[in-house]
This record gives C-alpha cells, sequence and structure tokens, in this order.
C-alpha cells in the first residue's frame, strides 16, 4: 500500500491494486480494510509509529551518551537527506497521505493525531538537545522540516545538494540549474493547428485544472472533465492522447497559478524598515488568508510538487515555482533585515508552506491558525540577529 501511495498516489489504492501488489486475494483486503480510508489510515499509522520509535531510539542513545545526531540542525539535515534517499518512499508516501488527510474530515481527525505525536516526540528531542524554549520551538521545527521536504522530495535532491543548500554554500538557483533539460516542451505548445483547436484546448486544460483544485483526481476521467468544460465527451480525447498527458498539462498549470496567487497576497511591506511585531503580522496574515482562501486550490499545487518526484520531465517547471517563491520571501526579508541570506529566505519560505500544509491536513483550527504569528516571529526575530532557529546551532 505504501510502495502504491508513493508511485501513483492515493488515487491507486483500491482494494484490487493493493491486492495485486501484495500478492494476496482481493477477498483479503476486502476482509481487513472495509474501505479505501481505513487502508490509508492503516498506512499512515505505520508510518507514524516507525517515525516516531526513530525519535524514540534517538532520544535514548542521546540520554546514553551515544547520540545519533548531536544537535538540531545535524537532525534537520538527516531527515531531509534521507527524505530522498533510503526513506524517499515512506516520505512521499506520508507526503500524499497529508494531502489527502485535508480532503475529509475523518482524515483530518488523523493527521490532527499524527501531528499531536509528533509534537509530543520532538518537544522530548528538544528538550534533549537543550534547546531554548523548546515549545514555543517546537511547531516553527517541525513545520520547516515538513516544506524542507517537499522541496528536496520534488526536486529529488541528492544528500550532497541537500548539504549545500542548508549549508548556505550552494543556493537553490545552482542546484536547481541541473533540472532544466529535463523539462520537455509542453504539447500545448505543439505544432497543432492555432485559432478554435487551440482555444478549445485551452477550455479543455482550464476546466481540468478547476477538477484537480476543486475534487479528489481519483475521479477524474474525460467525461467529467468535458462535461465541466461544455464540450462533447469525444473532445478531450481528441485534443490529447490520454488523461495523463492531459492531466500533466493541467498540473503544470496548477503550478503557475499557485505562484501567481500566492505572490499576489505577499505584498512587502512599505520600503522602509518595519518593525517585527508588524512583519510578523503580515506574514501570519498573508499565511491565514492563503490557507482559508486558497485551500483547496493550494492542495492542487502540493499534489503537483509531489508529482514532480515521480516525473522528471516536471522537475524543472516545479523549480522556477520555487525560485519564484524564494525570490518574494527574500524581497520580504531585505526590508526586514539588511543581514538576511539567500539561506534565511529558503527556510523562511519552508516554514510558511509547511505550516499551510499542516493546516490544511489538520482541518485549519482556529487556535492553530491563532498560532502563526508567534510561530513566525520567533523565526523572524532570530533571522534578524543573522541565525536561524532551526538550522543554526
Amino acid at each position: 500500500m505504501v510502495s502504491l501511495l508513493a508511485s501513483e498516489g492515493p488515487g491507486a489504492v483500491t482494494h484490487r491494486r493493493v491486492a495485486d501488489a501484495a500478492g494476496v486475494s482481493l477477498a483479503s483486503t476486502t476482509y481487513y480494510y472495509a474501505s479505501k480510508f481505513e487502508m490509508i489510515a492503516d498506512a499512515q499509522k505505520r508510518l507514524l509509529d516507525d517515525y516516531v520509535e526513530a525519535f524514540e531510539r534517538a532520544k535514548r542513545r542521546h540520554r546514553a551518551g551515544e547520540p545519533v545526531v548531536r544537535d538540531l540542525p545535524e537532525l534537520v539535515a538527516k531527515l531531509v537527506k534521507n527524505a530522498t534517499g533510503r526513506h524517499g518512499r515512506d516520505t512521499l508516501a506520508w507526503s500524499e497521505i497529508m494531502l489527502n488527510c485535508a480532503r475529509d474530515p475523518r482524515g483530518q481527525a488523523l493527521a490532527q493525531a499524527w501531528y499531536d505525536r509528533l509534537q509530543a516526540v520532538w518537544r522530548e528531542l528538544l528538550v534533549e538537545f537543550g534547546a531554548e524554549q523548546p515549545n514555543a520551538l517546537v511547531n516553527p521545527a517541525i513545520d520547516t522540516v515538513v516544506g524542507l521536504l517537499f522541496v528536496a522530495v520534488s526536486l529529488q535532491l541528492t544528500a550532497e545538494e541537500v548539504d549545500d543548500l542548508l549549508d548556505g554554500r550552494r543556493p537553490l538557483a545552482a542546484i536547481s540549474a541541473r533540472l532544466l533539460p529535463a523539462r520537455a516542451p509542453s504539447s500545448f505548445d505543439s505544432d497543432r493547428p492555432a485559432g478554435r483547436s487551440r482555444a478549445t484546448r485551452g477550455r479543455i486544460i482550464d476546466a481540468a485544472v478547476t477538477a484537480l483544485e476543486t475534487r479528489d483526481p481519483a475521479g477524474l476521467s474525460f467525461t467529467t472533465i468535458a462535461q465541466r468544460a461544455r464540450l462533447t465527451n469525444a473532445a478531450p480525447a481528441y485534443h490529447f492522447p490520454t488523461l495523463e498527458a492531459l492531466l500533466d498539462l493541467a498540473n503544470e498549470e496548477v503550478t503557475r497559478r499557485m505562484v501567481g496567487r500566492s505572490i499576489a497576497m505577499m505584498e512587502p511591506p512599505p520600503a522602509e524598515k518595519v518593525g517585527l511585531a508588524f512583519a510578523a503580522d503580515l506574514l501570519a496574515a498573508i499565511h491565514i488568508r492563503g490557507v482559508l482562501e486558497c485551500g483547496a486550490a493550494d492542495l492542487a499545487g502540493y499534489s503537483a510538487w509531489l508529482n514532480a518526484a515521480r516525473k522528471p520531465a516536471h522537475r524543472a517547471g516545479v523549480s522556477s515555482a520555487f525560485l519564484q517563491f524564494e525570490a518574494a520571501f527574500a524581497e520580504y526579508l531585505s526590508i526586514l533585515s539588511d543581514g538576511a541570506s539567500g539561506r534565511h529566505a529558503l527556510l523562511l519560505m519552508a516554514q510558511f508552506f509547511g505550516r499551510s500544509v499542516r493546516m490544511l491536513a489538520t482541518g485549519a483550527r482556529t487556535v492553530d491558525l491563532a498560532g502563526a504569528r508567534r510561530d513566525f516571529e520567533g523565526v523572524i526575530a532570530s533571522i534578524r540577529a543573522g541565525t536561524h532557529p532551526v538550522l543554526d546551532a
């Protein structure tokens, strides 16, 4: 089941597919699992149990004087490198599960329970590391790691690239340069006839984008997209060789729209330097607006990022999106502090999107949204001092 989640996403999780992948009879899966939700919930629990146990082992070894990692920055680097290394499959499956949880109240309850356990074990580790104010640091630390995981997994960064990125030796632009040749020409710009045919293709792609942003992608078909575009059922198949080819283009467009929508909300503060309180208020307001106003559309954007992990041709487009986001956060920080670096912009971006994933997955509870200002204020204060609380020991 975890392999299916990682290789194809939640849409691939059906009783028959799971039975085939496990090499058991269909009756076996229907006996143990009444629904797709129960199968995904079980996969989520297994991943969480393994993760928490790994942290418990790390905590025991640290107390015994045989630490696996010495401090929080080393832990973060290890987690992110493992995300595209030996734990790559599980990390991609977990990411898909979190996005899937956001679509259903039962899933949101599961995600909340997951984060509750995660926060507890991280808090204990932060105490072991001697971190100042572990209660205030736990959520920013988790959110930053989750945001970095989405970047590293989507772009399939190597361990060396992760080290260079986190240490500030190479910026994201230099690392992602290797992805540019991988981008295949978009079939939307192919040699098909212009005029009405091109306009029809645009309508079909728009309909597919809207469908991705408003419903579970597993339910999409040429027929449902044609109905949404108010075209004949045969129209999508005429313009696109397969449903996958259409959805690939739709995912590219989802990513472009997410960039435009998010950056439009990230209007920087006034040109003169502003106070820390106003800076934290502003970033928290941007974050909350994004979660509440654009949550469903952003979920489709995060799914498109993860899709790039499976399809190398899409990584250049996703990398371009990350670079635009990073530039927006760099502009924001440049007005707040003269000492902020590109690395700080990347880390603030990671925290921002990691927090958004947490809010969407857990149902955006008011009490959690209310903590946004506090979470951002602590990190911005550290950045203004020339450090980062997660990656500077």
